[in-house]
């Protein structure tokens, strides 16, 4: 990906922009309904803590092209990972399988990670078309309370696109679009369909994408190809006026050949290593909906679903030191995740205007299976093929059970709601202990565990005036340990003279926390803003760190330098901070916006904890005109984030290290990543040419700044990194000046 050259960039912007520009009319500040908050739809305003909403204009507006950049403009979410990468969500603090994810009502994946980064296998949960996308919810507290056991570092909710949307009183509607993304020099097509007949609605959306991995700034990345293929299908049949049933099917798959040289410090090719990977999604639904009242409820979502990830990976290892190039190695990858579910909800409202009960509450229950497998082949000097299947962790059934009731009373003729819920969740994994113990593992290490929970959560929901309100909650969280940290085994990729192993803790605990939110929102006819504070406490915070070091042995027999680290408890954890978010029209035509958040996060001895991330911000101002006849909208956006330096160093080792002759001082393997502070300005347009064509183009990282996010390094150790898997810092620097163009037209 090579920088978009600056004057070209302020040409395209200057040509855009009119002599002079009719104002246009626009509506100002519009109600927000979301679904996260109860499971069933309500105003923003009813909610009482603080959730994150990125509607379909935003999406369209920042031109994203995969789950990660979703997230570009938001301060208060931060995404690990990127094209072609895992991807992991981080939301003050607490991030990976704790942050629960829902689409369409379904829960999605776990990941499956090493936390050590780059050159880790893993399989990341943000395997969606961005481009199906209606809306997205991010709950940023703990929602154990409505969501169970993977709620405890909060929530985020994707909605897709339904017929309805696309229709809009029509019978049909046929559009196609196309675009391309400098980011990783992608290029897409698809098309949308819906159609209407009797008491149908169909819908069918088909995506295309071919690209690369995602770059860094210095285009030193290995060569790659990564293809996406998506499908959405949805069928709506409609009983009478008040009751639906609706199948869902949403299909994707996404295919990574990777070419990479692996070079030693003189910077001489010593290995190839050839990847081939293969990632398949697929999730169905068949939801049952209904707005009759009965005695039992006003309104009733029922939805049975099922749900597979599955990842293959191929590796051939060739050795460059030789002209014969000769295959030495092949290594097989395979990780499953199946899940088999039923969710329900159920709202009644008991009272009167200004005064009553709004119960809501239902039944979650799911089975899910986790597998990873790996064969290792190595070719002896004899030149025969020795198969190695090291063991990763006993695959795993699991079960869970969740009942909910959440009751939202409303006092004081409207002017006051409390909330008060409380949900009894039942857990189980089981791995399986014959395939421990034909691994010689003990099984007694491997026993079932099991546990129940039960979650409160309070809250209250006062108007201070007409426009503004204020909210405060409680809100428990828990989460069981997945079975990959507390019985996984793995050596992950490291270099030919490093072993980087992550190691079992068959004692992991299952980790608790609570979190107060206090915050006050106003909706004027112009403005619109939200403050929050928060504070969490968490017990048995689990957490990863680096347990041993052995360093290499030269001799006749050599033996690598061997890293072990593994999942552990820390006994207590304290995260707090604040997020204020706003957006004004000066004009009827004109909107700044803003978001801004902090958070701090220290153990139980006072030291940082390194999953947090800089004080982070972004400032923006959109413009809404008439140029020609032709709607017309420009963007431009300044993201930025403070240094981060707090953060404590790894006890890696606590002597220095010395071979043949030669010592690295302790500190230099302790050390861990920080990152300076950056700003980087971003300008979008859109252009409505007609009714039917609709064009967009944006140019990002305008001025073509260098920097890292923190969340790509965090807690990494330099030397680690440096050393075994030949990465520098600039190797996780973002991609430089880039542009993105789509276009789509509607039949």
């Amino acid at each position: 990906m090579k920088p978009l050259p600056l004057s070209l960039c302020a040409l395209a912007v200057a040509s855009a922009l009119p002599v002079w520009a009719e104002e246009q009319a626009k509506p100002l500040i519009q109600e927000v309904i979301v679904v996260s908050g109860s499971r069933m739809e309500q105003n923003i305003e009813q909610v009482a803590g603080s959730i994150l909403v990125i509607d379909e204009q935003a999406i369209e507006r920042n031109m994203s092209n995969d789950f990660g950049s979703l997230f570009r403009n938001e301060s208060a979410v931060d995404i690990k990972g990127g094209a072609g990468k895992p991807t992991s969500v981080t939301i003050r603090g607490i991030g990976g399988n704790r942050v629960m994810m829902v689409k369409d009502g379904v829960r999605v994946n776990n990941q499956y990670a090493s936390p050590l980064g780059p050159g880790a296998e893993g399989t990341g949960r943000g395997l969606t078309e961005v481009q199906s996308l209606k809306q997205i919810e991010v709950v940023k507290a703990a929602a154990s309370t409505m969501y169970g056991s993977d709620a405890l570092g909060g929530v985020v909710v994707m909605r897709t696109k339904d017929a309805s949307d696309y229709l809009r009183g029509e019978d049909y509607y046929v559009s196609l679009n196309a675009g391309y993304s400098g980011i990783n020099n992608e290029y897409s097509g698809g098309f949308t369909s819906a159609a209407a007949y009797s008491d149908f609605e169909n819908l069918l959306t088909y995506q295309h994408r071919k690209g690369e991995e995602l770059p860094n700034y210095f285009d030193t990345q290995p060569e790659s190809d990564l293809v996406q293929d998506s499908l959405l299908f949805k069928s709506k049949y409609r009983f009478n006026e008040h009751t639906t049933v609706q199948f869902t099917l949403d299909y994707l798959e996404q295919t990574l050949e990777r070419w990479e040289d692996k070079l030693n410090r003189a910077q001489v090719p010593q290995e190839r290593i050839d990847t081939d990977r293969d990632t398949q999604v697929i999730n169905g639904a068949l939801q049952l909906r209904s707005d009759k009242a009965t005695y039992l409820h006003d309104d009733l979502t029922v939805t049975a679903y099922f749900g597979q990830t599955e990842q293959l990976e191929h590796r051939d290892y060739f050795d460059l030191r030789t002209t014969a190039r000769p295959l030495t190695e092949y290594r097989d990858y395979e990780f499953k995740d199946q899940r088999l579910g039923l969710t329900s909800t159920f709202s009644k409202y008991i009272g009167a205007e200004g005064y009553g009960h709004q119960l809501t509450y239902g039944m979650d229950y799911e089975w899910s299976k986790m597998m990873r497998h790996r064969n290792n082949n190595i070719a002896s000097n004899g030149g025969d093929w020795q198969t190695e299947t090291p063991f990763t962790f006993a695959d795993t059934d699991s079960n869970r059970l969740g009942l909910f009731l959440q009751d939202d009373i409303t006092l004081l003729n409207g002017d006051l709601n409390l909330i008060g819920g409380l949900r009894y969740d039942y857990f189980r994994n089981s791995p399986d202990q014959q395939q421990a113990m034909e691994a010689g593992k003990d099984p007694a290490d491997f026993a079932v565990m099991s546990d129940t929970f039960w979650s409160p959560k309070l809250g209250l929901v006062y108007k201070l005036t007409d426009k503004v309100s204020a909210y405060a909650q409680y809100a428990y969280g828990y989460k069981m340990p997945t079975p990959d940290q507390k019985w996984g085994e793995l050596e992950v990729d490291g270099g030919s003279m490093t072993d980087v192993i992550i190691q079992a803790n068959y004692d992991l605990k299952s980790e608790q926390s609570h979190t107060w939110e206090l915050g006050i929102r106003g909706n004027h006819a112009d403005t619109q803003y939200e403050l929050t504070t928060f504070y969490t406490h968490a017990v048995d915070f689990i957490d990863w760190q680096y347990v041993s070091f052995k360093p290499p042995v030269f001799g006749p027999v050599m033996q690598p330098m061997e890293f072990k680290y593994q999942y552990f408890n820390r006994d207590q954890v304290t995260l707090y901070g604040a997020e204020a978010q706003a957006n004004h029209w000066l004009t009827d035509s004109i909107e700044l916006w803003g978001n801004i958040s902090y958070t701090h996060g220290t153990d139980e001895n006072g030291q940082y904890l390194n999953s947090v991330s800089p004080l982070k911000g972004n400032l923006g101002v959109n413009w809404y005109s008439d140029i020609g006849g032709m709607e017309t909208d420009i963007g431009a956006v300044v993201r930025w984030a403070d240094k981060m330096d707090r953060t404590h160093d790894i006890n890696l080792t606590i002597d220095d290290i010395c071979v043949m002759g030669q010592c690295i001082p302790k500190e230099s393997f302790n050390e861990v990543y920080n990152t300076a502070g950056y700003a980087v300005f971003d300008l979008t347009m859109g252009l409505h040419v007609t009714d039917n064509l609709h064009l967009r183009a944006g140019v990002y990282n305008l001025f073509d700044k260098e920097y890292v996010d923190y969340a790509d390094v965090a807690g990494q150790s330099v030397f680690l990194l440096n050393s075994t898997m030949n990465l520098q810092k600039d190797d996780f620097t973002q991609p430089g000046r880039y542009f993105n163009l789509s276009v789509n037209y509607q039949f």
